[in-house]
């Protein structure tokens, strides 16, 4: 008799196995010095990346996909492109990245803004079936491309957007007292 009460619970065990590797979670880049929350685990790719004055800069790519049955279905990119040989191109980063993403379509929404004091700008583009929300950060001479490509009916991606943090090289957040500081929230 005991048996069979075992056997759903062994069942609810598995099953809540399987969907906990769908849930979102922390994904930490010391490399790359940045931490974000995934649908999963990325996949890193690694491509070039083009300045307005044509320079070629090394960027990686991670890419990580929320299932198409689940209320955050879509796609989660994160970009870090190393402008440590092109540190004087860096004051035009966050437009030259603008550039490419509000060409997709109408833009919605384009603002400047301060993540942890970290001047960043944020950008939604709207086509036809899908909206584009996207977060562009300089720091460091990296600078950080933050993309969810969603379907037109998919949840916002807030938890993903708001998850973004850039670390030191001790893997702790950074956070400045004021805009354009260097002293830091310890």
């Amino acid at each position: 008799m005991r048996k069979v009460g075992l056997i759903p619970a062994v069942v609810a065990l598995f099953l809540s196995g399987a969907a906990y590797g769908q849930v979102w979670a922390e994904y930490e880049n010391r490399q790359e010095f940045f931490s974000v929350n995934f649908p999963g685990d990325p996949v890193r790719t690694e491509t070039t990346f083009r300045t307005s004055k044509g320079t070629a800069l090394p960027a990686r790519v991670f890419t990580a996909e929320a299932p198409a049955s689940s209320i955050t279905a879509g796609k989660y990119i994160v970009t870090v492109v190393d402008y440590r040989t092109a540190p004087a191109e860096l004051s035009t980063a966050l437009d030259d990245a603008a550039k490419i993403i509000l060409a997709r379509g109408e833009s919605k929404y384009d603002g400047i803004e301060h993540t942890e004091q970290i001047r960043s700008r944020r950008l939604t583009v709207e086509t036809a079936d899908r909206p584009y929300i996207a977060e562009i950060m300089a720091h460091d001479n990296r600078l950080y491309i933050i993309e969810a490509d969603t379907s037109i009916n998919a949840v916002p991606p807030a938890q993903f957007q708001a998850s973004v943090q850039i670390l030191d090289a001790e893997g702790k957040r950074i956070r400045y007292r004021t805009v354009g500081s260097t002293e830091r929230v310890r």
